[in-house]
């Protein structure tokens, strides 16, 4: 179903492979200008130049700053600063990182394939989105890659993998490549390392594997919408036809999503309300005591039947909750173009029973913006609770699973907004894909 290629990358030239840390950078979407200027500073040829090149005094449009990177680019292959690899390859992108999970950290790996993917509509349910996209961020990615003609940063997909074949031949790929040709630690301590794999025997191998699964869309959805419209407005052979992406096998256990739990602001036009009276209604409500962030680790390691927690600003107690009969009607009687599995995801409760019907606003993501913030740590928003006259509380929540993401897009939906949050994000720069002759 899913058809992959292997193509002949643009690397840096390094003298040291571990030096491949100066040049690669987090993805355009994570940057501010900020981080943007630091990396600029960090090293002349930082591959934000070209995915997130800055604006300049002289600029009379956003295009502009995109016709500099592809200038820079050619400028960097004319120096010998990134050179084409001799023969078609697959990139084997290994990270090693640490990783919290309920209060504890865990050392992990995760293992995925660069490869170019055949770009195909959602509609024929091959590649699979989880999430809506902005046009802002759309018009932006199909200006630089009509300027530049280069996949610089890496759409994350996710291959279905139900019985571990596909991520048994990545990891055997990795074993044969040996040591990779580069390595990175980024500011957070991940591991970044880059295996190129040239294998025609193994190559053809992991393709026929792939050609049995499907792919999830877990970052870079605006990315690959335009590659598939810029396909569309050029067709122009097979080069438009692929786009860069790393693959990950669902069966990685190094595939981590980590929780957005939701804290609910006061104002804003919502309703005064009994907060802890309302939520009675709709949840079996148990009391677990102050509120403490022991109680939120135990649960959040899954010792405990109850399926979501409310940290009560006001009492400052923590509460159990779980859907009782009143809540499972309401859920059933509303949002009618949404499944009852959508809906029964904790976002979509919290959505549907305390921003809409306890609260009283609209479900739209101005509402969302303003009412809710959306936190990673859970002993950061324990904290920020503790203030009453702005917060009601918050709901903690767990990580959402692949399988339970999987069956929604499957049946034709996406996620609620801030439903995921995969780590670690992949880098740009370790590999560039150049469209035909640029």
């Amino acid at each position: 179903m899913a058809e992959i290629r292997p193509f002949k990358g643009f690397r840096y030239k390094l003298d040291k492979k571990e030096d491949l840390g100066g040049f690669i950078a987090p993805p355009y979407d994570m940057l501010d200008d900020a981080k943007i200027g630091a990396l600029y500073e960090k090293n002349p040829f930082n591959a934000v130049r070209i995915d997130q090149n800055r604006r300049e005094a002289g600029d009379s449009a956003n295009r502009d700053r995109h016709a500099r990177a592809a200038g820079l680019f050619s400028g960097w292959i004319d120096k010998g600063l990134v050179c084409a690899d001799k023969k078609p390859s697959l990139y084997v992108y290994e990270q090693r990182f640490t990783a919290e999970r309920a209060g504890k950290t865990e050392s992990l790996e995760r293992t995925g394939i660069v490869a170019l993917v055949k770009l195909v509509d959602f509609t024929e349910g091959v590649v699979f989105p989880h999430e809506h996209t902005l046009s802002g961020p759309k018009v932006d990615r199909y200006e630089h890659l009509d300027a530049t003609r280069l996949n610089v940063g890496q759409i994350f997909g996710l291959l279905s993998d139900d019985r571990g074949e596909t991520f048994g031949l990545i990891r055997g790929m990795k074993k044969a490549c040996g040591t990779p040709a580069g390595t990175a630690l980024d500011q957070d301590g991940v591991h970044h390392a880059l295996f190129p794999c040239s294998d025609t025997a193994l190559i053809a191998r992991l393709q026929n594997a792939v050609r049995q699964s499907t792919i999830l869309i877990a970052d870079g959805h605006h990315r690959y919408e335009t590659a598939l419209k810029f396909h569309r407005d050029h067709e122009s052979g097979q080069d438009t036809a692929y786009v860069m992406m790393t693959l990950v096998s669902m069966a990685d256990p190094g595939l981590i999503i980590r929780s957005f739990h939701r804290l609910i602001r006061k104002g804003n036009g919502g309703r005064s309300v009994d907060m802890l009276l309302e939520l009675g209604k709709d949840f079996t409500l148990t009391d677990l005591g102050p509120a403490g962030i022991s109680t939120i680790h135990s649960f959040l390691a899954g010792r405990s039947e109850t399926e979501m927690l409310f940290a009560d600003s006001a009492s400052r107690r923590i509460y159990g909750l779980t859907l009782n009969q009143g809540g499972e009607a309401f859920l059933a009687s509303t949002i009618p173009d949404k499944s009852l599995p959508w809906k029964k995801l904790d976002m979509s409760k919290i959505n549907a029973i305390v921003i809409n019907r306890i609260l009283g606003l609209p479900l739209d993501g101005k509402v969302l913006h303003d009412v809710v913030t959306y936190m990673q740590d859970a002993a950061a928003a324990l904290e920020a609770i503790g203030n009453p006259q702005e917060y009601w509380g918050g709901f903690f929540i767990r990580p959402v699973s692949i399988a339970a993401i999987h069956r929604i897009v499957q049946g034709g939906e996406r996620m609620p907004q801030k439903s995921t949050n995969f780590y670690p994000k992949l880098y740009s720069g370790l590999v560039f894909n150049r469209l035909g002759d640029a």
